[in-house]
Protein backbone atom coordinates (compact mmCIF):
# COMPACT_ATOMS: atom_id res chain seq x y z
CA UNK A 1 0.00 0.00 0.00
CA UNK A 2 1.37 3.40 -0.93
CA UNK A 3 1.33 6.37 1.42
CA UNK A 4 -0.48 9.53 0.24
CA UNK A 5 1.72 12.47 -0.51
CA UNK A 6 1.86 15.12 2.30
CA UNK A 7 0.43 17.90 0.08
CA UNK A 8 -2.74 15.83 -0.43
CA UNK A 9 -3.26 15.61 3.32
CA UNK A 10 -2.79 19.38 3.67
CA UNK A 11 -5.27 19.98 0.83
CA UNK A 12 -7.82 17.74 2.56
CA UNK A 13 -7.58 19.57 5.90
CA UNK A 14 -9.76 22.62 4.93
CA UNK A 15 -12.43 20.31 3.51
CA UNK A 16 -12.53 18.37 6.77
CA UNK A 17 -12.75 21.55 8.86
CA UNK A 18 -15.42 23.13 6.70
CA UNK A 19 -17.62 20.04 6.84
CA UNK A 20 -18.35 20.84 10.50
CA UNK A 21 -19.08 24.55 10.11
CA UNK A 22 -22.26 26.50 10.69
CA UNK A 23 -23.03 30.20 10.32
CA UNK A 24 -26.04 31.62 12.15
CA UNK A 25 -27.57 35.10 11.92
CA UNK A 26 -30.73 36.12 13.74
CA UNK A 27 -32.59 39.22 14.84
CA UNK A 28 -35.85 39.95 16.58
CA UNK A 29 -37.92 42.43 18.53
CA UNK A 30 -39.44 41.86 21.95
CA UNK A 31 -41.79 43.99 24.02
CA UNK A 32 -43.99 46.94 23.25
CA UNK A 33 -44.10 48.66 19.88
CA UNK A 34 -43.09 52.29 20.50
CA UNK A 35 -44.26 54.52 17.66
CA UNK A 36 -43.10 58.17 17.94
CA UNK A 37 -46.35 59.37 16.30
CA UNK A 38 -48.46 57.56 18.91
CA UNK A 39 -46.27 58.82 21.76
CA UNK A 40 -46.70 62.39 20.46
CA UNK A 41 -50.46 62.02 21.05
CA UNK A 42 -49.85 61.73 24.81
CA UNK A 43 -50.34 65.26 26.15
CA UNK A 44 -49.27 66.03 29.73
CA UNK A 45 -52.13 67.45 31.79
CA UNK A 46 -54.77 66.22 29.36
CA UNK A 47 -54.26 62.52 28.49
CA UNK A 48 -55.66 60.09 31.08
CA UNK A 49 -54.32 56.76 32.27
CA UNK A 50 -57.12 55.01 30.36
CA UNK A 51 -56.25 56.82 27.14
CA UNK A 52 -52.59 55.79 27.50
CA UNK A 53 -53.75 52.19 27.87
CA UNK A 54 -55.86 52.54 24.71
CA UNK A 55 -52.93 54.03 22.76
CA UNK A 56 -50.13 51.76 23.95
CA UNK A 57 -51.77 48.72 25.53
CA UNK A 58 -50.76 47.25 28.87
CA UNK A 59 -47.38 48.45 30.20
CA UNK A 60 -44.36 46.27 30.80
CA UNK A 61 -44.36 47.60 34.38
CA UNK A 62 -46.82 49.55 36.47
CA UNK A 63 -45.10 51.41 39.29
CA UNK A 64 -47.11 52.69 42.24
CA UNK A 65 -46.17 55.96 43.94
CA UNK A 66 -44.21 54.23 46.71
CA UNK A 67 -41.95 52.57 44.13
CA UNK A 68 -41.60 55.66 41.93
CA UNK A 69 -40.45 57.66 44.94
CA UNK A 70 -37.77 55.08 45.76
CA UNK A 71 -36.07 55.33 42.36
CA UNK A 72 -33.66 57.99 43.58
CA UNK A 73 -30.41 56.05 43.22
CA UNK A 74 -28.12 56.56 40.25
CA UNK A 75 -28.16 52.92 39.16
CA UNK A 76 -31.79 52.85 38.09
CA UNK A 77 -32.48 52.37 34.38
CA UNK A 78 -34.74 55.43 34.27
CA UNK A 79 -32.33 57.68 36.11
CA UNK A 80 -32.94 60.55 33.70
CA UNK A 81 -36.58 60.60 34.70
CA UNK A 82 -36.18 60.13 38.47
CA UNK A 83 -36.66 63.81 39.26
CA UNK A 84 -39.97 63.73 37.42
CA UNK A 85 -40.93 60.48 39.11
CA UNK A 86 -40.46 61.96 42.54
CA UNK A 87 -43.33 64.36 41.77
CA UNK A 88 -45.57 61.71 40.18
CA UNK A 89 -48.11 59.36 41.65
CA UNK A 90 -47.85 56.31 39.34
CA UNK A 91 -45.85 55.39 36.26
CA UNK A 92 -46.18 53.04 33.28
CA UNK A 93 -43.06 51.73 31.56
CA UNK A 94 -42.93 50.40 28.01
CA UNK A 95 -39.80 48.81 26.62
CA UNK A 96 -38.86 47.52 23.16
CA UNK A 97 -35.77 45.32 22.93
CA UNK A 98 -34.06 44.54 19.63
CA UNK A 99 -31.73 41.55 19.52
CA UNK A 100 -29.25 40.86 16.75
CA UNK A 101 -26.87 37.92 16.84
CA UNK A 102 -24.53 36.14 14.50
CA UNK A 103 -22.10 33.35 15.02
CA UNK A 104 -19.71 30.98 13.35
CA UNK A 105 -19.49 27.51 14.73
CA UNK A 106 -16.61 25.51 13.37
CA UNK A 107 -15.20 22.20 14.38
CA UNK A 108 -12.31 23.76 16.31
CA UNK A 109 -13.35 27.42 16.67
CA UNK A 110 -16.58 29.12 17.78
CA UNK A 111 -17.46 32.81 17.75
CA UNK A 112 -20.81 34.31 18.68
CA UNK A 113 -21.58 38.02 18.77
CA UNK A 114 -24.86 39.46 20.00
CA UNK A 115 -26.27 42.87 20.82
CA UNK A 116 -29.44 43.98 22.57
CA UNK A 117 -30.60 47.58 22.34
CA UNK A 118 -33.67 48.97 24.07
CA UNK A 119 -36.13 51.81 23.60
CA UNK A 120 -37.75 52.87 26.88
CA UNK A 121 -40.86 54.96 27.49
CA UNK A 122 -41.94 56.02 30.98
CA UNK A 123 -45.27 57.79 31.45
CA UNK A 124 -45.76 59.47 34.85
CA UNK A 125 -49.23 60.25 36.20
CA UNK A 126 -50.46 62.80 38.73
CA UNK A 127 -52.93 62.23 41.57
CA UNK A 128 -55.87 62.68 39.15
CA UNK A 129 -54.59 59.89 36.86
CA UNK A 130 -53.63 62.36 34.13
CA UNK A 131 -50.24 62.27 32.43
CA UNK A 132 -47.79 64.46 34.29
CA UNK A 133 -44.63 63.80 32.23
CA UNK A 134 -43.48 61.56 29.38
CA UNK A 135 -39.87 60.39 29.23
CA UNK A 136 -38.49 58.52 26.19
CA UNK A 137 -35.05 57.02 25.67
CA UNK A 138 -34.43 55.77 22.14
CA UNK A 139 -31.69 53.25 21.43
CA UNK A 140 -28.86 55.21 19.83
CA UNK A 141 -28.35 52.70 17.03
CA UNK A 142 -31.97 52.88 15.91
CA UNK A 143 -32.67 56.65 15.83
Amino acid sequence: MTRPEPWRLVALLPALLLSGCLYVQASGHFGSVLDPEVIARIVPGRTTKGEVLELLGPPEEFLRSEVVGSLGDETTRISGAVALGNRARDAFTYQRDTLSARGSILLLYNRVRSEIVSDLLVVFFDEKDRVREVSVRWAETQR
